[in-house]
C-alpha cells in the first residue's frame, strides 16, 4: 500500500491517494474487488454502525445495516486477545463510487487485450487508487471492524502483523444494499452444539470430552459426533453432547442449567480439578461398559436400536441421572469402593418398565421425559434405592 499525490481518474482535483494492490473479479453479475489492508488501518476506511441509543430517532431511508451489539463486539475482542492464531473471516464492503482500478500490464498489452484477459480468466490483478480519506460502508463484518479498530488503540501489539481481506462491491441502490445484507447473513448457518463441542477444543470441557472419546475404544465407536441426537436406526449409543453432560455432572454441576463455559473457566483456574474430573469420567465410563444394556450393544451392534428403545440408561436423559448419582459416588467414596458402588449403580434395572422410573423420566407409552423436575425426581429415586438419600446434597440451579 503506497501513498502518493496524483490526479486520479474520476477523482477531480489533485489529492493525496493510496495505491492498494487489488484483484478485480466478477461475481453475481457485478464487479468486485479484493484487497488486503493492515488491521491497524482497517477502521480508518470503513464506516460502521453504532449501538442504538435510547430514544434515538431513526431515519428509515438511511438504514442499511443493523445497530452495533456491544456484547458481540466485545466477544470478538476477547477472542482475538485470547487466541494467538485467531481466524477472522473477510469483511464485505460497499463502495458508492466507481473505484479507480488500474490493471497491471504485460509488455505492450492493449486495453482491449486486458479486457479480453479479464473476460477469459474472470479476474485481473492491479491497483485500486483511493483518496486517503475514502470510506466504504460495511455490508458484513461491522462487529469485526469495530472490535479490531478498538484493539488497534487499546492493544496494538496484538494485531500489528495481521491483515484483513476485504471484498468490495460497487453499488448505489439502497434496496440492493439492504438485500445484500440479508443475503450474506441468511446464508450463514449457525453450527450445531455437537459441532461446537467437537471442534471448539479451546473450551476446556469440549477438549476433555474429545480426549475421553478418543481414549475409550467403545465410546470412539459408538458416539455420534455431528448430530444433536442419535437417529432411530443408528448403531451409536450416545451423542458427543451426552458425554459432555456427564462431564458437567461429574464436576458437581447440573448439566441442564450450567453452561460448559463455567466449568471450562474452573478448569483454567484449577488444572488439578480438571485432571480429577477427567479421572472421574474415565472411571465412570469404564464401569458403565459392564451395564447389561451397554454390553449387549457392544456385543451385537445391529441390536442397538431395539436395545435403546427398551432402556433408560442408553438415553441422554438416563445418562444424566446415572452421572448425577455417579458424581455423588465418586466424590464421597475412596476410589476402589467407588468402583464397587458404580457397579451397583449400573447393575440396577435400567429398563423403561422399571417402576423406579415410572412417573419420573418415563411417561405414557414408555416415552422418556427430560424435564428438570423429571430428572431430579428420578435421581432421588435411584439415590433412595442405593441408600444414599440421607447423604444427598443436591441443589437445582447450581452445584450438585
Amino acid at each position: 500500500m503506497t501513498i502518493s499525490t496524483v490526479n486520479p481518474i474520476n477523482m477531480g482535483s489533485p489529492m493525496a491517494t493510496i495505491n492498494v494492490p487489488a484483484l478485480k473479479y466478477k461475481s453475481g453479475n457485478r464487479i468486485w474487488f479484493a484487497i488486503t489492508i493492515p488491521y491497524r488501518a482497517l477502521g480508518k476506511f470503513i464506516q460502521t454502525s453504532s449501538a442504538k441509543k435510547k430514544n434515538q430517532e431513526i431515519i428509515k431511508s438511511e438504514i442499511r445495516n443493523r445497530f452495533l451489539d456491544a456484547g458481540h463486539k466485545n466477544e470478538i475482542k476477547s477472542y482475538i486477545t485470547e487466541e494467538p492464531e485467531f481466524t477472522i473471516p473477510p469483511v464485505t464492503l460497499v463502495s458508492f463510487d466507481s473505484l479507480d482500478f488500474r490493471p497491471y500490464t504485460f509488455g505492450d498489452e492493449t486495453v482491449e487485450q486486458q479486457n479480453q484477459r479479464f473476460e477469459t480468466v474472470g479476474s485481473i490483478a492491479g491497483v485500486v487508487v483511493l483518496p486517503i480519506d475514502y470510506e466504504f460502508e460495511c455490508l458484513d463484518g461491522n462487529h469485526r471492524t469495530v472490535a479490531i479498530r478498538e484493539l488497534a488503540n487499546e492493544a496494538p501489539d496484538l494485531i500489528s502483523d495481521s491483515n484483513m481481506l476485504l471484498n468490495i462491491v460497487y453499488e448505489q441502490r439502497p434496496k440492493k444494499i439492504r438485500q445484500d445484507f440479508v443475503d450474506v447473513n441468511k446464508n450463514a448457518k449457525q453450527t450445531s452444539s455437537s459441532i461446537n463441542t467437537l471442534f471448539n477444543t479451546r473450551d476446556r470441557v469440549s477438549g476433555l470430552v474429545v480426549d475421553i472419546i478418543e481414549e475409550s475404544n467403545y465410546l470412539k465407536n459408538t458416539t455420534e459426533l455431528l448430530a444433536t441426537s442419535v437417529s432411530k436406526n443408528s448403531k451409536d449409543i450416545y451423542t458427543i453432547n451426552n458425554i459432555k453432560n456427564v462431564v458437567i455432572e461429574l464436576a458437581g454441576y447440573n448439566s441442564q442449567s450450567t453452561k460448559s463455559e463455567k466449568i471450562s473457566n474452573l478448569f483454567k483456574e484449577n488444572e488439578q480439578f480438571e485432571l480429577e474430573i477427567k479421572d472421574r469420567t474415565h472411571i465412570f465410563f469404564e464401569e458403565l461398559k459392564y451395564n447389561s444394556s451397554i454390553e449387549k450393544c457392544l456385543q451385537n451392534p445391529d441390536d442397538t436400536p431395539s436395545i435403546r428403545n427398551n432402556s433408560v440408561i442408553t438415553s441422554g436423559t438416563g445418562i444424566i441421572v446415572a452421572a448425577r448419582v455417579g458424581g455423588f459416588i465418586l466424590k464421597n467414596f475412596p476410589i476402589e469402593q467407588a468402583r464397587t458402588e458404580l457397579r451397583n449403580l449400573f447393575h440396577m434395572d435400567w429398563s423403561r418398565k422399571n417402576e423406579l422410573f415410572q412417573g419420573t423420566i418415563i411417561g405414557p407409552e414408555e416415552k422418556i421425559l427430560n424435564s428438570r423436575d423429571a430428572i431430579n425426581s428420578a435421581t432421588k429415586m435411584v439415590m433412595t434405592e442405593l441408600g444414599y438419600i440421607e447423604q444427598e446434597d443436591h441443589q437445582e440451579d447450581g452445584e450438585v
